[in-house]
């Protein structure tokens, strides 16, 4: 077991080519019985979750190319989603998660029914793209299915907060960022509100469209 370092699209300044090429592969679906190295990502993924101030990890945010994800199992106050968006989004690690228990594995998860009426705009940060939110558009209300640590499978429905971080995280094991479907963006800012940041993610932003085209 290991405290894994995440798989980041730009570190400061600098934009990593090689990590964005890896984080828009789709990854592998997990056979049963698991093996042991499965055993070892989701172990890693378990450690780096409880260490990391976050709201879920994709097994590809830490190096294993793997449809696996480990993310929140519940949440009492919907408004706290807001709090939690920006920690996932900021740009210094904090060693300590605040929801280090409160965890579900998801294995093969996929997403079985949606409604395209219930479509809500909200608030995304994510740990591989530091120092930047979206305003985006999730189904509010889905039906999933996946596999659990046990390797049983799972049927429940989603809603609100814990809708939008399967989604997140689905995207992530199918190769997709949150600052990808433009169409379903309505702004996108730095976490850091100031002039000197506007310029250094638009700078970003920039480049990391130039090479996804």
């Amino acid at each position: 077991m290991a405290i894994k370092d995440i798989v980041k699209i730009w570190n400061d300044t600098n934009i990593s080519e090689e990590n964005i090429k890896y984080l828009k592969l789709k990854t592998k679906k997990v056979s049963f019985p698991a093996s042991d190295f499965i055993k070892t990502i989701i172990n890693d993924l378990i450690e780096t979750y409880r260490k990391i101030s976050c709201a879920g990890i994709a097994a590809n945010q830490i190096g294993y190319d793997y449809q696996i994800f480990i993310g929140m199992k519940t949440i009492e106050d919907e408004e706290e989603a807001e709090e939690i968006e920006k920690m996932d989004s900021s740009e210094s690690v904090n060693l300590k998660n605040p929801y280090a228990d409160n965890y579900e594995i998801y294995i093969n998860p996929q997403i079985d029914k949606f409604d395209n009426k219930l479509i809500k705009l909200d608030e995304e940060g994510c740990l591989s793209i530091p120092g930047l939110m979206v305003s985006r558009e999730r189904y509010d209300k889905i039906k999933i299915r996946y596999y659990d640590i046990d390797e049983k499978a799972n049927k429940t429905s989603l809603s609100g907060f814990l809708s939008k971080l399967f989604q997140h995280e689905l995207d992530h094991l199918n190769g997709n960022l949150m600052i990808d479907e433009l169409e379903k963006i309505e702004k996108i800012y730095p976490l850091e509100s100031s002039k000197k940041s506007a310029k250094k993610y638009g700078n970003l932003f920039s480049q990391y469209q130039k090479l996804v085209k």
